[in-house]
């Protein structure tokens, strides 16, 4: 099975915003995922006593229920399952309609008008009904609070698309002029200022899910702090929500998953996922062990092993760098133990952008091949052996790459006759020193925090963090125009930055970290994304 992973939030702009209107909601029994889903039919044992249930252990227990505001991985997840928008992507990756009846498309892409179900309510807690009705309006309500300034809503700059969206957020046009109108109870229309192929995709963000005005109001400031100030409009609502957890159901039917318990992993701490599983303590889950198992497992990858070269110390040379790198994607054996695999690129396989596969769209990032020897007898024309009498290979003590750091170091005592210690240090000094730039060469775990593209790449730029201290105008200069680009244009930069750090050796990825998240035997339709992250069990179904 093939799976992607989405380019989510795509970096840090400031966004929130939204002004008033009014009508009344809606209830259901729908959702819609959040995010590029990984949609997977597996088996799953729904752990926890009870009918169909399903535990999640969260970090943290869920605080903000705003869907507007939810950004917290275990706030995101829940909002997935509370809330239900216009579409959603059901486990074959196909959207549907979840709200509306249906939808059009106008033939230049600037235009989406959705038809409203008609006699939908929003659900209270404990399931009671409520007279609240979902209506256009509601939505028109959600998307001027995503771009009112004291919202700081963190999927504002998804929906740059829509007109008027930058004036509105910043405060030079009122919120009528969005881009977002209602011109009936249960006609919607959006109105974009450029064609965004990835459309109804962020429609299924919790940003994108209704909001009722009138209701939002009446909490004084505590909509979906607590259980009484959030109304449902999907497919769960909130059974219980205390300090232990937060507890969702559903009307049971069939086989359906009816009960989500997300909850902490306050008492089997030491139990690997396999034995959370096996114990009943939890549904499925993250695993980074490569140890046999005959459950069912996804595999991922957010991390890229790679040789990174101090820019500010003796690797300034380019052509030294080149040439070290030359000789060591050679050498470089994929470690033994199951987890690692051998990269293709800085970026892991399998993340998206925009909702488009970005390795396939951006395409190979395999430097050339080089003259490593020419390159390095350039590179000492200008060095003295003094030059090298600091320079060693941090490794990060138990991380189980040391040997293939001394393989490299091997190839390039041979090939020119420079000798380098391979320095092993424990994690925390390791990252430490990694961000103060106290290393000469590192063999070092870059990830894609939220398998974002943009974020991995961003790590090299000096406002990212100087990772290596690598400064180029071109590598920043594309990098920003990536912000301002969407779709396939949006790859081909990012995919011309990516290509450009290897190319300079900036960054030599060696291996990929595979993760994989087990799954107990019996369920079925889980949609799963660990980016987004998604966990909807809309459709999930169990055995």
């Amino acid at each position: 099975m093939s799976i992607v992973f989405s380019d989510r939030f795509r970096y840090t702009l400031i966004v929130s915003f939204y002004k008033e209107r009014i009508f009344l909601k809606h209830s259901l029994i729908r959702f819609s995922a959040v995010v590029l889903t990984i949609a997977f039919v597996f088996a799953l044992t729904g752990c926890g006593s009870g009918s169909n249930s399903f535990t999640w252990f969260v970090d943290s227990i869920p605080a903000n229920l705003d869907p507007q505001v939810a950004s917290a991985s275990a706030d995101v997840i829940a909002c997935e399952n509370l809330y239900s928008g216009l579409v959603r992507k059901d486990p074959s990756g196909k959207y549907e309609p979840a709200l509306c009846e249906r939808w059009e498309k106008s033939s230049d892409g600037l235009t989406y008008t959705f038809y409203l179900k008609d006699g939908l309510t929003y659900t209270a807690a404990k399931g009671n009904a409520t007279d609240y009705a979902i209506t256009a309006e509601d939505f028109v309500f959600a998307f001027r609070r995503l771009f009112r300034a004291e919202t700081n809503a963190p999927y504002a700059v998804e929906f740059a698309a829509l007109e008027n969206s930058a004036a509105v957020l910043a405060g030079q046009m009122p919120e009528s002029a969005l881009g977002v109108t209602a011109s009936g109870p249960l006609t919607l229309v959006f109105h974009l200022s450029s064609a965004d192929d990835n459309f109804l995709e962020k429609l299924t963000l919790p940003g994108a899910m209704p909001c009722d005005e009138e209701f939002f109001n009446s909490t004084r400031g505590t909509y979906g702090l607590n259980a009484s100030s959030t109304l449902s409009s999907g497919s769960f609502y909130i059974y219980n929500w205390t300090a232990s957890g937060l507890f969702l159901r559903r009307a049971p039917s069939g086989s359906l998953i009816d009960s989500l318990r997300l909850v902490q992993n306050t008492n089997s701490a030491g139990q690997s996922a396999a034995e959370l599983i096996a114990n009943e303590k939890c549904s499925a889950a993250p695993d980074d062990t490569a140890a046999p198992t005959t459950l069912t497992s996804l595999s991922y990858s957010d991390t890229t092993w790679s040789l990174l070269f101090n820019c500010s110390s003796v690797f300034a040379s380019t052509e030294l760098r080149q040439a070290l790198a030359s000789a060591a994607r050679g050498a470089a054996e994929v470690p033994d133990g199951g987890l690692y695999a051998a990269a293709n690129g800085l970026v892991p396989d399998g993340l998206t952008v925009d909702g488009m596969n970005y390795r396939d769209t951006a395409g190979d990032v395999t430097p050339a091949a080089v003259d490593a020897r020419a390159l390095y007898l350039t590179a000492r024309q200008t060095l003295t052996t003094s030059d090298f009498n600091k320079v060693s290979l941090m490794v990060p003590a138990g991380s189980g790459v040391t040997s293939a750091a001394e393989e490299i170091n091997g190839v390039w005592q041979k090939e020119f006759s420079l000798f380098f210690s391979v320095e092993e240090v424990d994690e925390e000094t390791f990252a430490k020193r990694l961000a103060e730039g106290d290393y000469t060469i590192a063999l070092a775990p870059i990830s894609a925090e939220g398998g974002s593209v943009y974020n991995m790449l961003n790590q090299f730029t000096a406002a990212g963090g100087g990772l290596t201290g690598y400064a180029d105008s071109l590598y920043a200069t594309q990098l920003q125009a990536s912000t301002q680009a969407t779709g396939s244009s949006r790859c081909r930069l990012l995919g011309d930055c990516e290509r450009q750090l290897l190319s300079d050796a900036v960054a030599v990825p060696l291996f990929a970290q595979q993760k994989r998240l087990l799954i107990a035997p019996g369920i079925q339709n889980l949609i799963f994304d660990p980016f987004g992250p998604v966990l909807d069990l809309t459709y999930t179904t169990k055995e």
